[in-house]
């Protein structure tokens, strides 16, 4: 990829990420999220009323839990925009930012159940609290995992050069970019089947689909700079973690938490194993603008 693309690429990027995380931003965001909780409600409330019509695109309103459900949703996209930006920062941050939107998923479908539950007499209630539990649980199980992988990691140097790690961030860059598109393109394709079928459904599997290839994509830019073993297993094992992370979003309740818990494991043993092998090595972490101070030495 020519240099030029990179670095219009990378102002591209930059520009986007500045707006995004400004605080005024921040407050847009929590504006229109209760702006659409409460609009869920006002709906809810005038459907009741027979003052607008349960058909269509409104008939999911009907359910005064659905506020609850969509808002998460909008939640969770914006947490998903987030962990794009966190790409470029560092590999290591970006796998376990997307156990975080696991965790937040897990709860998303703690919520969905929820609005099942209309009165704990009837047997048929009884699952759906069951499943609410469960998937509380689960999420607070990779939540816990999560805390402690944050305490463990390490930043370890792989580029030689400052001039390497200045491309090598840049390429990273650029796909953040990339997937910030995709995603956009798959939140248009869900609203358009809202609008059309009257039936939303976020198509997360999808994007973390592309997030896999991705990954891959990076682990084979990181060749360029480096080819030491085991390093190279350390982002090929992140890669792993992910696609357990694909599957447990795709899988039937229970599959779903027994897959996405396990992976939360694999990847803490991951990081502690390497830890172990590679603790005699000098720590370094980046920085807010995803570059690694190299220290003093002159390479060959």
């Amino acid at each position: 990829m020519p240099d030029k693309i990179l670095i219009y690429g990378e102002k591209i990027y930059l520009k986007i990420k500045d707006i995004w995380e400004t605080e005024r931003m921040h407050r847009i965001i929590s504006n229109l999220l209760v702006f659409v909780f409460l609009l869920s409600l006002i709906l809810f409330v005038l459907i009741t009323r027979k003052i607008l019509p349960d058909k269509g695109i409104l008939t999911s309103f009907a359910n005064p839990f659905f506020s609850i459900e969509i808002s998460f949703t909008m939640l969770l996209l914006t947490e998903i925009i987030s962990m794009i930006f966190v790409l470029p920062k560092s590999v290591a941050k970006s796998v376990t930012k997307q156990f975080e939107l696991l965790s937040l998923i897990f709860l998303r479908h703690g919520f969905q159940e929820f609005s099942k539950v209309h009165s704990l007499q009837s047997d048929n209630m009884l699952k759906p609290v069951e499943y609410m539990f469960v998937y509380g649980a689960s999420s607070l199980f990779v939540y816990f995992i999560i805390g402690i992988v944050y305490k463990k990691q390490r930043h370890i140097i792989i580029c030689r050069t400052d001039r390497a790690q200045r491309n090598f961030v840049r390429f990273k860059r650029v796909i953040s970019l990339l997937l910030l598109v995709a995603f956009l393109i798959i939140i248009s394709i869900d609203f358009n089947n809202l609008i059309i079928n009257n039936i939303y459904t976020a198509s997360f599997h999808t994007f973390f689909s592309i997030l896999i290839f991705s990954d891959i994509l990076i682990l084979l830019i990181t060749y360029r700079y480096v080819l030491d073993y085991r390093t190279m297993y350390r982002y090929s094992a992140f890669i792993l973690a992910t696609i357990f992370i694909r599957i447990a979003l795709t899988s039937h309740p229970y599959y779903d938490i027994v897959i996405g818990s396990a992976a939360a494991l694999y990847l803490l043993f991951l990081v502690l194993t390497y830890n172990y092998f590679e603790g005699n090595k000098k720590i370094q972490k980046p920085t807010a603008a995803g570059h690694i101070t190299l220290p003093k030495k002159n390479f060959k």
